[in-house]
């Protein structure tokens, strides 16, 4: 009876353990879609029927390539990192959209004078030097 008894609590026991998953990040600089979240400490919001401003960084060997969506154009270019040591070369095409040349305005050049990143759980922010220029959330596709 007692090993009975034994074995229920220790099943009890087991069934009360956490099932806490981990918060540990999975992303990563390079292979992870990148969606602008804050700029200059501003929510950027993406209207219903628009695209989302983005980059993806992507490295095949030595070639490290940039390419995303700024608001109005698509973005492309190159990067170089070092550690925390981050630069962007980047092109685009040109086409005016009165509605979200701010953000794409204000996105290239975050990218043109930022030297330095830190990715914070699934957050990756640059700067330019301490401050803080654009503020991205990974977001994974199912």
């Amino acid at each position: 009876m007692k090993r009975i008894l034994l074995l229920l609590s220790a099943i009890a026991l087991m069934q009360c353990k956490s099932t806490t998953m981990s918060t540990a990040s999975t992303a990563s600089l390079v292979n992870t879609y990148w969606k602008l979240a804050d700029m200059n400490g501003k929510a950027v919001t993406t209207p219903a029927d628009a695209k989302e401003v983005h980059i993806v960084l992507t490295q095949e060997g030595e070639e490290k390539r940039l390419k995303g969506f700024a608001g109005c154009n698509n973005i492309g270019g190159s990067f170089t990192s070092s550690g925390n040591q981050i630069k962007f070369t980047t092109i685009s095409t040109r086409m005016m959209c009165a509605e979200r040349m701010d953000v794409e305005d204000y996105l290239l050049n975050a990218l043109s004078v930022s030297n330095q990143y830190k990715i914070k759980g699934e957050t990756l922010e640059l700067y330019q030097d301490s401050t803080l220029m654009a503020r991205f959330e990974s977001v994974y596709f199912k």
